[in-house]
């Protein structure tokens, strides 16, 4: 049990070489991960989350901006546009007796009436950032009550300008309007000009024509309304349009005027710089809730320089450490949006119109971005600790060497081989076991010298109670040493003891050290002794004891 014992604690230690190992793989490992760590704690982690994250957050910056502005500017500028054109045409209605509501019972003053407002467009659309300028009458020359409403006279210039993949250079051209105006003022038709517009299956005219009757209280800057993505019947372009209604000083509001934010000049200034990030874009749309109305935006980026257009919202997925994801049939995507304010305060749009621009990255892409090189990192930070696996056994063996050594040549060499080790540690160990074993031998030896003194003594002792008791054999009487030997049994264990000690020739001295007592209580023993033996002395006592050795 005990062996057992004792291998179960033995079992328990390690070596040296296992604790230097263990001591050394600590500290690389301690210094890798405190480096990483630190490295993460200052973005450095082998992904560039935080640089994809900081150059999609700045092109937001930049672009919302921007658009702030822009937007803002040409909000202003499409109010001033209304105010002239509705002086225009109420000096216009007055010079002929009318008033603004007879003007669809006049398709005959529709086309002067418009001609009027061609300075203030021209002007608009040569100096003004826009794609083009617009003005719808609520009255149409050609009015079919088949089409119940839905053709409406007016003018619409648009701004040709070059792109990244065209040189053709800035031109004005008539999309919509009477022919003989455009000629009047050198501006060519289009291919796809119409003589009027059909409103039909798109509601930019009436929604802001009803909002501007319902809402007789609020001025005409606080009516102006930006619409979704609008492509007119019969042309290919579409873009944001700035409606602003036409109200006369008696309330009528006989038509909308406004800029517009062609899809072209959408993508010219509203592309963010790609750099590393060559599929990254801009959308701009109505929001609802988190979803943004992808099919009433624009996109701008490297990769949609063209008219390309989505058909589909962008719905929300999830929101994943700052960044936000949308899906749609186009794909998955993710990047950072920011709120549009397109309308004051105390618009009649405010509270039922939100917009929203977004700066965003194909989902697989961005997921790789952000990632970057973390697998390297990871790689390179194993690799060290493997490396340092690898370096810390060979060091620590090598370290260990000569302490093994030195154990081999104290279990197996003697003192003058094992000074020749190079250490001075272990030379001083050599030279201190030295010294504690010659000490040991000089102990061992004056413990033998002290033994045999002591055996000489005893033996010299034993020698004079034999030839006391041969001498003295004659002289005890029998009856007196019986009783002696009877009443040995009388004796008290201690009582016993001393007496042994007597017999095997030891002195007061000794048996007091050897027994632990003071030499009063021994002399209480001895006279004990004495008495209950019979005997007057120890030199009596002794002579008893040598017939009794005799005797055995």
């Amino acid at each position: 049990m005990k062996k057992n014992k004792q291998t179960k604690k033995k079992s328990r230690k390690t070596t040296l070489h296992r604790r230097l190992l263990l001591f050394f793989l600590s500290v690389s490992i301690f210094l890798i991960v405190s480096f990483s760590l630190t490295l993460s704690l200052f973005g450095i982690n082998g992904g560039e989350e935080n640089s994809v994250k900081n150059h999609i957050s700045t092109e937001l910056s930049i672009i919302a901006e921007e658009i702030n502005k822009n937007f803002g500017l040409t909000s202003l500028r499409g109010i001033e546009i209304a105010e002239e054109t509705v002086k225009l045409g109420e000096e216009f209605f007055q010079s002929r007796n009318i008033s603004p509501s007879e003007l669809s019972s006049h398709p005959e003053m529709i086309e002067p009436l418009l001609s009027r407002f061609m300075p203030t467009l021209v002007n608009t659309i040569k100096n003004e950032y826009c794609g083009g300028v617009f003005v719808i009458l609520d009255a149409s020359v050609t009015e079919n009550k088949s089409e119940n409403g839905n053709r409406k006279s007016g003018i619409f210039i648009k701004k040709t300008q070059p792109t990244s993949t065209d040189s053709v250079g800035v031109d004005l051209h008539f999309l919509r309007g009477p022919a003989k105006i455009a000629r009047e003022n050198n501006i060519m038709l289009l291919g796809q000009w119409i003589m009027e517009f059909d409103i039909s299956g798109q509601d930019f005219f009436k929604k802001t024509i009803d909002t501007a009757k319902n809402n007789p209280q609020l001025p005409i800057s606080r009516l102006y309304y930006w619409s979704g993505r609008i492509t007119l019947k019969g042309n290919s372009e579409s873009g944001f349009l700035l409606c602003v209604p036409m109200r006369g000083s008696d309330g009528t509001v006989f038509g909308i005027c406004g800029i517009e934010i062609s899809d072209r000049l959408f993508k010219e200034n509203y592309s963010p710089e790609g750099g590393t990030y060559n599929n990254i874009f801009t959308a701009m749309a109505p929001r609802n809730g988190s979803d943004l109305i992808t099919s009433e935006g624009l996109i701008a980026g490297n990769l949609y320089l063209t008219g390309t257009r989505w058909e589909h919202n962008l719905e929300f997925t999830e929101k994943n450490n700052g960044v936000v994801y949308f899906s749609n049939k186009n794909g998955s995507f993710g990047g950072l949006t920011e709120e549009i304010i397109l309308y004051p305060s105390n618009s009649a749009y405010k509270d039922s119109e939100s917009w929203s621009i977004a700066v965003l990255l194909d989902k697989q892409e961005l997921t790789s971005a952000i990632n970057g090189n973390l697998f390297y990192f990871i790689i390179t930070a194993v690799t060290l600790i493997l490396f340092s696996i690898v370096i810390s056994y060979f060091i620590s063996k090598r370290y260990l060497r000569p302490i093994s050594e030195a154990f081999h040549s104290i279990k197996h060499e003697s003192h003058e081989e094992r000074n020749s080790t190079n250490y001075h540690e272990i030379s001083d160990l050599f030279d201190f076991l030295a010294e504690k074993d010659k000490k040991y031998e000089d102990h061992i030896k004056q413990k033998e010298e002290d033994s045999l003194k002591l055996r000489s003594e005893y033996e010299k002792t034993q020698l004079e109670l034999s030839r006391l008791a041969y001498s003295r054999k004659q002289e005890v009487d029998p009856l007196l040493y019986q009783q002696f030997l009877d009443n040995l049994s009388t004796l008290t264990p201690t009582e016993r003891t001393v007496f042994d000690l007597y017999i095997e020739g030891k002195h007061a001295s000794e048996i007091m050290k050897i027994l632990g007592i003071k030499e009063n209580t021994l002399k209480y023993h001895n006279k004990n002794i004495y008495s209950k033996l019979g005997v007057s002395s120890r030199k009596e006592l002794l002579r008893y004891a040598a017939i009794m050795n005799r005797e055995q």
